[in-house]
């Protein structure tokens, strides 16, 4: 009996001389392991659905963000264009820029001209293009996405997506298109529009816009005859508008017609294509 009981204490010395206790790695080994737990189907679908609505709430905004962006870039290229026509003035006997000097000739425009009237104009050979920065052209608006380019159709290209209030600005008071109107014989010039968001709509071969160089007023100079519409309102419904006097604004549609290109007026209003303010010539006129 003492040497069984020596045995063991002898066993129990060296047990207690090792690191791992045997009877807690004995138990420990007997305990049953557990895998990760797993997400249920409940609790995706309810992370997708937390996903979702947030995502729903972060889209709108950025396009919001975005189209203030858009809108900010725009005015800026506005208020370089009207910035360029008064140092345009300054060197030329007060007078603006010619919209279209020459016209039965077809070479020349505001922003571009070109050696032959099937050619596409060259961005940097205009009036203003001295004024406009060391690149000459002028910036298009971010908010404007014309069609694929057609070479038959794509005949103002280069103007950015802005028009020139040609009809009163961009001729003589008499009518004469070598150089533009002088500021001191516009009555208003808060009230005359110089430069907009421009665009034209064409019917073939799909409806499409493309690039226009005027911001056609509603009716013809020293007539009755209507024009077709220029103007585009593409920054949610406004559209962006620098005045003879330099301050810009941003006005909504007030009216449209059809094109004589076989656009119809509802086609037009889908495009956000008219004018604001007065069905008459005020707010482009001398007057």
């Amino acid at each position: 009996m003492a040497a069984k009981r020596l045995k063991w204490r002898k066993r129990w010395r060296g047990w207690s001389g090792l690191s791992v206790d045997p009877l807690a790695s004995l138990c420990a080994s007997l305990r049953p392991t557990r895998s990760p737990r797993a997400f249920t189907l409940v609790e995706l679908l309810v992370i997708m659905a937390i996903v979702s609505l947030l995502v729903s709430l972060l889209v709108p905004a950025l396009r919001s963000a975005r189209a203030a962006a858009q809108r900010s870039a725009c005015a800026s290229n506005l208020r370089q264009l009207h910035l360029a026509n008064a140092a345009y003035s300054t060197g030329n006997d007060g007078r603006f820029a010619p919209g279209a000097a020459r016209f039965d000739r077809n070479l020349e425009r505001w922003f571009g001209s070109r050696r032959d009237a099937r050619e596409p104009f060259e961005p940097r050979g205009g009036p203003l293009s001295p004024h406009l920065g060391p690149e000459g052209a002028v910036r298009q608006c971010p908010a404007f996405k014309p069609g694929p380019r057609v070479p038959q159709l794509d005949f103002e290209a280069g103007c950015g997506g802005y028009g020139y209030n040609n009809a009163y600005l961009g001729v003589r008071e008499d009518g004469r298109d070598i150089v533009g109107v002088r500021l001191s014989l516009i009555a208003q010039p808060a009230e005359t529009v110089m430069f907009s968001d421009a665009a034209l709509a064409m019917p073939a071969p799909s409806l499409r816009l493309i690039e226009y160089s005027f911001a056609e007023p509603p009716r013809q100079r020293d007539s009755n005859y209507t024009l077709d519409p220029s103007i585009h309102f593409r920054h949610g419904g406004g559209a962006s508008i620098a005045w003879a006097d330099g301050h810009l604004s941003r006005e909504r549609l007030a009216f449209t017609r059809g094109s004589i290109y076989g656009v119809s007026e509802s086609q037009m209003r889908d495009l956000a294509i008219g004018w604001f303010g007065s069905t008459d010539n005020r707010l482009f006129d001398l007057r």
